[in-house]
């Protein structure tokens, strides 16, 4: 559960980024923060369904490619952080979580 916590983190941090680095792109600012709100909603939810976090591996995935092709991938602080949010999100999405496989046991009835 640790990393779904991690993934809220990181998600906060996208949507503090633009205004914390200082983006001047548009497309840059709303791809953080239409992907931050996302991540942490995701996360949050995944703590409850654990096998919602594969959707913040979706997510993590297109902050990697989405500087280049939404055309940010030459302004370099967005393209970075970007990328390496995204590797962190997507590697935290696939951390297993022993909830994953427990089988769920019905109470015995008297």
């Amino acid at each position: 559960m640790w990393a779904r916590w991690l993934n809220v983190i990181l998600g906060f941090w996208l949507v503090s980024a633009p205004f914390v680095l200082d983006y001047r792109l548009q497309q840059a600012q709303l791809n953080d923060l239409c992907v931050g709100l996302g991540a942490m909603l995701l996360a949050l939810a995944a703590i409850a369904i654990p096998k919602l976090r594969y959707a913040n591996t979706v997510l993590g995935v297109w902050l990697i490619v989405s500087p280049f092709l939404l055309g940010f991938g030459g302004y370099r602080a967005a393209t970075l952080n970007d990328i390496i949010v995204g590797l962190l999100i997507t590697a935290l999405s696939l951390v297993w979580d022993h909830r994953d496989w427990t089988p769920h046991r019905r109470p015995l009835h008297a």
